[in-house]
């Protein structure tokens, strides 16, 4: 379920393979080589681990895509989880993060693919394109797919904050409570039971769709890759 966040100085201090520390700074927001988690409410209070991802730069800014690339900011709200990757791990440079994602960038910002939607091509294809454009060995080794980032996420993932517990299983608790507060155990027993049925359809399609290889899963339509970035794009510039 992730681990919830007590103070900054218990950030791990990740090096990149210059030795450049590269920490977490909360008040600022900034979540450097880092991809990053929100919840989407109320589909959220169902299911909690269901949510909108980004990824961030060398510099911490975050990058997020809704059909649009947004930039310093997420489409439902600051991120509430995050994990950081080690660049040594990943056999890559603090250049060579921030140059395929510019690339990444650059293909998703206007570009001509399947249009956005919530069930096969949505902000985990534009996270799974980039993760797996790193090649690499250990964490990115190319196998990167939806599941694999929400499983990502509910073993590694860290709170930013109390709020972002909070805001990630509250509303879930919530709910519980109003059930039992309205009809006693057995409001609490039948809403139990659609949230086990709401559950099993999100699970079973989006499992199901990842392992019969719909590309949107996968981060991939087509010929395209994320190998050059466009002339001019940038990330981590104001």
């Amino acid at each position: 379920m992730g681990e919830l966040l007590v103070s900054e100085d218990d950030e791990p201090k990740h090096l990149d393979l210059d030795g450049v520390p590269l920490h977490v700074n909360h008040a600022a927001r900034r979540y450097p080589v880092c991809i990053v988690w929100t919840p989407i409410h109320p589909i959220s209070w169902l299911a909690p681990y269901v949510g909108h991802v980004g990824v961030c730069s060398t510099d911490g800014v975050v990058y997020d895509w809704t059909g649009v690339i947004n930039r310093d900011r997420m489409a439902f709200g600051w991120p509430a989880r995050y994990v950081q990757f080690k660049l040594a791990e990943v056999d890559c440079t603090a250049e060579d993060w921030d140059a395929k994602l510019a690339a990444a960038v650059s293909l998703f910002d206007g570009y001509d693919g399947p249009r956005y939607n919530f069930v096969s091509w949505n902000c985990h294809s534009f996270i799974v394109l980039f993760l797996n454009s790193l090649g690499g060995k250990g964490q990115c080794a190319g196998r990167w797919n939806l599941v694999t980032i929400c499983g990502l996420f509910l073993a590694a993932g860290r709170f930013t904050s109390l709020g972002g517990f909070v805001g990630t299983w509250g509303p879930l608790a919530l709910c519980y409570a109003a059930a039992l507060g309205a009809a006693g155990w057995e409001g609490v027993q039948r809403f139990f039971r659609v949230s086990c049925l709401v559950n099993a359809v999100i699970i079973l399609w989006f499992a199901l769709a990842t392992a019969v290889g719909v590309r949107g899963m996968h981060g991939r339509w087509g010929t395209q890759s994320c190998a050059k970035p466009a002339i001019g794009v940038a990330v981590g510039a104001p």
